[in-house]
């Protein structure tokens, strides 16, 4: 294992001083060499090491992804920022630019399942913008806070990617790490930048993740750096009802809503809250099909009981499933080269060896937190 995580800080190393210099396909090879070397030591790994590993992993898999035959904007142009989860590996200063490169292209058609959520966030959210003069007749505002909480891997930033998507707004998706960075500066003077540049787009999406991080419950005697950040984020949602023409949109998500700040929570602030559970049979059907399009399957492969079996697995669970799944086979027949459909077998051998990663423990606590609030 220790071989394996110098393996890992090597390569990431250089894919991110590649990404830094532009060079996008070489970058891309490093950070999916890391990304490998991550799923080696998740995969010995337990509890939440191991959940701590893969999303590293995702995170960098995602990385990879997103520059795939991107070309430099400029020669010796300035560099992009790197994701705050997978750290810059250096002692230079982070990008201060908020806003990812593109606008999301992700829509609520490309999202399985969370039918109740998009019902909320299209009503709360998406229908003000798109029919403008209704609204304002009957009153329904535009913009605001909302907050999307539920058990990790359920699919909360792709909802708040579509969100902005749908809209074809501006996507400010940003990391408490990045706002709380000494390198960018006074963590007040990050958050009040963020807002003054997302309000000076024509339509805007700020997207925090992990939000319990920049707003915890205050407590006698804790950090004076966060008693200071929450009354600066607070400020800022307040100052929505005082715009008349509110284009912004602040979306939270959070694995822990109970270990929010009681203030964030009240009316003007997050006035929506949004629970994001484990996917429905239907939707879980439809999370098998969206990650098995293309492969090779046997005639053998049943969705519907596959589905079935996956009672209580996380959309991302899911996803890794299949994904491991094909991987295996793949393995399997690379000492022959004689190639094979993946078959009800491999799927069910992966299934009994991976266990949600949502516990009926934590799974309870959330349920409790949607009908009580606390």
């Amino acid at each position: 294992m220790p071989a394996t995580m110098e393996m890992f800080k090597r390569f990431k190393g250089k894919g991110l001083a590649a990404l830094r210099r532009e060079e996008y396909d070489q970058a891309r090879l490093y950070l999916l060499e890391a990304a490998r070397c991550m799923t080696d030591l998740a995969d010995q790994s337990t509890g939440d090491l191991r959940a701590g590993q893969e999303e590293i992993a995702r995170e960098l898999l995602e990385l990879a992804r997103s520059i795939k035959g991107k070309k430099p904007a400029r020669k010796g142009g300035g560099r992009p920022a790197a994701s705050a989860a997978t750290g810059s590996g250096d002692e230079e200063t982070p990008s201060k630019d908020w806003r990812v490169q593109e606008k999301p292209s992700v829509t609520f058609d490309d999202i399985a399942g969370l039918d109740d959520a998009k019902a909320a966030i299209e009503l709360r959210m998406i229908y003000p913008f798109t029919h403008p003069d209704l609204a304002k007749r009957y009153g329904v505002r535009t913009g605001g806070g909302v907050l999307l909480y539920g058990p990790p891997g359920t699919g909360k930033t792709l909802l708040a990617k579509a969100v902005a998507g749908e809209i074809d707004a501006s996507f400010f998706n940003v990391k408490p790490s990045e706002i709380m960075s000494k390198w960018v500066g006074e963590a007040e003077q990050n958050i009040a930048k963020l807002f003054t540049d997302a309000k000076a787009e024509p339509r805007s999406v700020i997207f925090i993740d992990e939000v319990e991080a920049l707003v915890p419950k205050r407590r006698g005697g804790g950090s004076t750096v966060m008693q200071r950040v929450v009354p600066q984020i607070l400020a800022e949602l307040e100052g929505f009802d005082k715009t008349a023409d509110r284009s912004l949109l602040f979306i939270g998500a959070t694995n822990e809503p109970w270990s929010l700040d009681p203030a964030v929570m009240r009316p003007g602030r997050f006035d929506e809250k949004i629970y994001v559970g484990l996917p429905s049979p239907e939707a879980r059907r439809q999370i098998l099909a969206l990650n098995l399009d293309g492969l090779p399957l046997a005639p053998d492969v049943d969705v519907d009981r596959l589905a079935e079996a996956l009672e209580g697995y996380s959309g991302a669970d899911i996803a890794n499933i299949c994904h491991k799944t094909a991987e295996l086979v793949f393995l399997s027949i690379l000492p022959t080269k004689e190639e094979r459909d993946i078959a009800m077998a491999d799927f069910v051998a992966v299934i009994q060896d991976t266990h949600p990663s949502v516990i009926a423990k934590d799974l309870a606590k959330f349920e409790k937190f949607a009908k009580e609030g606390q």
